[in-house]
C-alpha cells in the first residue's frame, strides 16, 4: 500500500512507525463522558491519527500481538481500522516470548529452563503459534515472523526461559516457526522475515543462511543485525543480503526494530535510497513505543529538538507535564504551553488535570495520558521529518559533520564490490556516529570514508 506525501512524511524518507500500545488503542475506542472536559470540537476518535480526523493524519503504525494474552480477541481502534486508510505492521511478540512474559503461554516458564526443556516447551505451544499467526495474517498488512531472539542466550537474556539454549537451537526453532507460517498463513498479510544477530558477526551469517529462503514480502532487522549492532554491522548485514538477492522486487519492505532517534531516521533514509537502486518500490521503516511510554507511563511532554551541528541537540527531550489540582478549575482556561502539535494548540490545562480533589493522588485520568501521548507522537513524527529535510538539503549549519560524512559513505558503499573492506576502513567514523551496543564491536581505522 502506497500513501501520498504529507506534512509528516515524504516518500523518499524511511517511515517512522509509532508503536501504538493497547492502552492508546483501547482509550480511543471509548465514548467520552459528557462531563469530561475535552478540547472544543473534538472527540476521542480524533486522536486516532492513522484514520482521517479533525486534528492530523499519519497513515502508518505498528502494533504488537505481544501486548495481549494468547487467545484474546482485542476490539479497539487498531483492529477496527480502515485498511484503505493506513498501513499496519504487526509485531509477532518475539520480545515477549523471549522474555517468557507473554500472557497465556501454557508451557513456557518466565525463568531460565534447561535448554532441551525450553525447546520442547516451545514445540508444545502450537496453540500460541496458531493464534499469533492467525491474528497477524488477519489484521496486519505486513507481519513480523516468529523469531526466537539470540539475545535470549546472551547476558541480556539472563532471565529468559531460553537463556540456556545454543545459537543453533534458537535458529532451529526459528526455522520451524517459518515453516509453520508458510503452511498456515493464507490471509492478506505479507511477512517480514526477522534477521537476528547475536554478539558476533558470525551469528548474523549463520542466522541468514538458515532463514533466507523464506521470502514472503520483506525483512526485519533485530539484535546486532539491527540498530543495536550499530550502523557498521547493519550495513554489513544489508550488503550481505543484497548479494543474495534479498531486495529483488517482491521483497519490498525492510523494518528496523526498536529505534526512534532523528539520527537513525536520516541514516535509514539513506539506506532506503541506496536500496531503491535495486528495488524502486522498497520501503524502510523503524519503530518505537517511546512517545506512548513518555506520555502514558511517565506523563512527560516530548520536546522538539533544536537541530544544530552539536550532536547533543539531535535528541527528543522530555519534561514533566504540568499537573495540578489547581489546573482543574475550568474557569481559568489556562493554555497548554507546548503548542508545537495540533492537539497542543487546542489543549487547556483543565483538559489534562481533571481531578481537583484534595485527596486525589493524581490529577490526570487515562484520557489525559491519551491526549498527552497524541502530542508526543506528533512531536516524534515532526522531528523525524525535520531531521530528514535538513539532511536531504545537506545543511551544514544544522547537521553534524560526522552525520554528513556517514550519509555520503552509505551512498558510496552500496556501489562497491569491495564493501567489506570499505566498511572496515571506515569503522571509526561509523562507530562514532552509531556504535554497536555490544562489547564486540568491530575494528576501526579512519575517520572519513575513502
Amino acid at each position: 500500500m502506497k500513501h501520498a506525501d504529507g506534512p509528516l512524511h515524504r516518500d523518499a524518507y524511511a517511515v517512522y512507525l509509532p508503536a501504538v500500545n493497547d492502552t492508546y488503542a483501547a482509550e480511543t475506542s471509548k465514548e467520552l463522558a459528557d462531563d469530561r472536559p475535552f478540547p472544543s470540537g473534538l472527540t476521542l476518535s480524533d486522536l486516532v491519527f492513522w484514520e482521517p480526523n479533525e486534528l492530523w493524519y499519519y497513515p502508518y503504525l505498528l502494533h504488537s500481538i505481544g501486548l495481549y494474552s494468547v487467545g484474546s480477541l482485542p476490539n479497539n481502534t487498531v483492529t477496527q481500522r480502515n485498511r484503505l486508510s493506513n498501513t499496519l505492521v504487526g509485531d509477532s511478540g518475539g520480545y515477549q516470548i523471549g522474555k517468557g512474559s507473554m500472557k497465556g503461554l501454557s508451557k513456557i516458564r518466565a525463568k531460565p529452563m534447561p535448554a532441551q526443556a525450553a525447546v520442547d516447551a516451545w514445540q508444545q505451544e502450537s496453540r500460541a503459534r496458531e493464534l499469533i499467526t492467525g491474528w497477524l495474517d488477519t489484521y496486519a498488512d505486513y507481519a513480523m515472523t516468529l523469531d526466537m531472539p539470540l539475545w535470549a542466550a546472551s547476558p541480556d537474556g539472563a532471565s529468559s526461559p531460553f537463556h540456556n539454549c545454543t545459537t543453533a537451537q534458537l535458529i532451529d526453532m526459528t526455522v520451524q516457526n517459518l515453516r509453520f507460517i508458510g503452511r498456515r498463513a493464507d490471509g492478506q498479510a505479507k511477512w517480514l522475515n526477522v534477521v537476528q544477530g547475536g554478539e558476533t558477526e558470525a551469528d548474523i551469517a549463520l542466522w541468514w543462511d538458515a532463514v533466507k529462503s523464506f521470502r514472503r514480502g520483506g525483512w526485519a532487522l533485530a539484535g546486532s543485525a539491527g540498530a543495536k549492532g550499530g550502523i557498521a554491522n547493519m550495513l554489513r548485514t544489508l550488503l550481505m543480503m543484497r548479494d543474495d538477492g534479498a531486495f529483488d522486487p517482491g521483497q519490498d519492505w525492510v523494518h528496523v526494530l526498536g529505534i526512534s532517534t532523528p539520527k537513525w531516521a536520516v541514516l535509514l533514509s539513506a539506506v532506503q535510497q541506496a536500496l531503491r537502486q535495486y528495488n524502486p518500490s522498497l520501503r524502510v521503516s523503524f519503530d518505537s513505543s517511546s512517545p506512548f511510554q513518555t506520555g502514558g507511563r511517565y506523563e512527560d511532554v516530548a520536546l522538539t529538538p533544536a537541530f544544530t551541528t552539536d550532536e547533543g541537540t539531535w535528541s527528543i527531550g522530555t519534561e514533566l507535564a504540568p499537573q495540578s489540582r489547581l489546573h482543574a478549575d475550568q474557569d481559568l482556561a489556562t493554555p497548554f504551553a507546548h503548542d508545537q502539535s495540533p492537539i497542543g494548540r487546542r489543549l487547556l490545562l483543565h483538559h489534562l488535570s481533571v481531578r481537583g480533589g484534595v485527596w486525589d493522588q493524581r490529577n490526570f485520568d487515562s484520557i489525559s495520558n491519551t491526549l498527552l501521548t497524541n502530542h508526543n507522537v506528533w512531536v516524534y513524527l515532526d522531528a523525524m521529518k525535520q531531521a530528514n529535510d535538513i539532511a536531504a538539503a545537506r545543511d551544514t549549519a544544522r547537521v553534524p559533520a560526522r552525520y554528513l560524512q556517514c550519509l555520503a559513505f552509505i551512498e558510496d558503499v552500496f556501489r562497491r564490490d569491495d564493501w567489506s573492506t570499505a566498511i572496515a576502513g571506515n569503522q571509526t567514523l561509523l562507530d562514532a556516529v552509531a556504535p554497536s551496543g555490544y562489547k564486540t564491536a568491530g575494528l576501526g581505522s579512519v575517520t572519513e570514508f575513502q
